[in-house]
């Protein structure tokens, strides 16, 4: 059995919302505040963590929307999410 956690778990802090392609982050995470700081730097932990779930979810649109949308909405119910407060949208981006 692999070790890779599953994508719900790498996503956290994060939350993405399929509709809007939108990130947004648990109010209650203690680390957002050095994960939005660290977000200007390019080289840095956070950086390279979103970068990396960016890549994961323009797969994802493609092979199973479904989960994202699903995913999303488990987040919504679950936690108090707050939009990131960075440019940090797909938007830009075909899918």
């Amino acid at each position: 059995m692999k070790d890779e956690k599953p994508f719900s778990c790498r996503l956290y802090p994060l939350s993405f919302d399929p509709g809007s392609r939108r990130f947004f982050y648990d109010s209650e995470c203690p680390i957002m505040t050095t994960y939005v700081e660290q977000l200007h730097d390019s080289e840095s932990e956070a950086s390279r963590h979103l970068l990396s779930i960016k890549s994961e979810i323009l797969k994802l649109e493609k092979s199973d929307p479904e989960f994202l949308a699903r995913n999303h909405e488990v987040d919504v119910d679950y936690f108090d999410l707050i939009k990131l407060p960075i440019k940090s949208s797909l938007q830009g981006n075909k899918k």
